[in-house]
C-alpha cells in the first residue's frame, strides 16, 4: 500500500466511509470510482437544494431518497444510507408535518456528506496520479490491434460505459500524436463521462488514422 492509498483508508476509517467495498462495484477500477465521486457531488447538491425547496411534495422526495440509498451504498457512504433509510420510513409513516421536522437532519447528513466527498476527491485524484506515474503505456503503432481498441471506444462512448476511460488509456499515447490537438479535450469529455462530446471527438480524428494507416 503506498503513501496516497494509507491516505485514502485513514480518511474513510475516520468517517465511516466504505472504500474498499466500493472499489468492488467497480471492479477495482479507481479512476471510475474517482468520476463516481464527482458526479456524485453534483447529486448532492441537487439534493441539498430539493430539501431546502418548496412545496414539498412527497413523491419527489420519495425518489430523491431511493435513488440517494443506492447511489451512496455503491460509493461507500454507508451513514448516509441509514440516513436515508430512516428518511424512507418517516416519509412513509409520518404525516407531512411531521416529517417537516426532520428536514434539518436530512440537511444535515447531505451537507455533511458532500463536505466528505469534496475532501475525498483530491485525495482520489493524487492515487490516481500514483499508479499511472507507475505505469508506462506503450505508444502504440496505428495497425489493425490499434484499430480494434479505437474501434471499441467508439463503441464504449456511444453506449456511455464507463470502461471507456481504461480503453482510451490504452491509445492516449497515440492519439496524442495523432490529434494534439483534441488529447486534452478528448481526454476531459472521457473522464468526466460527457460521451457524447467524446464521440464527435472520436468522429473527427477517425479519417486521420485511416490516412496513417495506409
Amino acid at each position: 500500500m503506498n503513501i496516497s492509498e494509507r491516505r485514502i483508508t485513514l480518511f474513510c476509517i475516520q468517517h465511516q466511509l466504505d472504500y474498499q467495498q466500493a472499489l468492488t462495484h467497480f471492479s477495482g477500477n479507481k479512476s471510475l470510482y474517482f468520476n463516481a465521486v464527482q458526479l456524485f457531488i453534483n447529486d448532492l447538491t441537487l439534493y441539498i437544494q430539493q430539501t431546502m425547496a418548496s412545496p414539498f411534495i412527497p413523491i419527489d422526495f420519495a425518489l430523491m431518497l431511493h435513488t440517494l440509498k443506492s447511489s451512496a451504498a455503491t460509493l461507500g457512504f454507508t451513514e448516509l444510507v441509514l440516513c436515508a433509510q430512516s428518511h424512507e420510513a418517516k416519509l412513509a409513516h409520518s404525516s407531512l408535518a411531521e416529517f417537516n421536522h426532520f428536514h434539518e437532519v436530512l440537511l444535515d447528513a447531505l451537507t455533511t456528506n458532500k463536505n466528505l466527498a469534496i475532501m475525498l476527491i483530491p485525495l482520489l485524484e493524487n492515487d490516481l496520479q500514483a499508479s499511472n506515474s507507475q505505469k508506462d503505456m506503450p505508444i502504440l503503432a496505428v495497425n489493425n490491434e490499434f484499430i480494434m481498441i479505437y474501434d471499441t471506444l467508439m463503441e464504449e462512448v456511444n453506449h456511455y460505459n464507463m470502461n471507456a476511460i481504461n480503453t482510451f488509456a490504452q491509445i492516449a499515447k497515440t492519439l496524442n500524436l495523432i490529434a494534439p490537438q483534441h488529447i486534452e479535450l478528448l481526454t476531459q469529455s472521457i473522464n468526466q463521462l460527457r460521451f457524447q462530446q467524446a464521440e464527435n471527438i472520436l468522429t473527427e480524428i477517425y479519417p486521420r488514422i485511416l490516412d496513417i494507416r495506409k
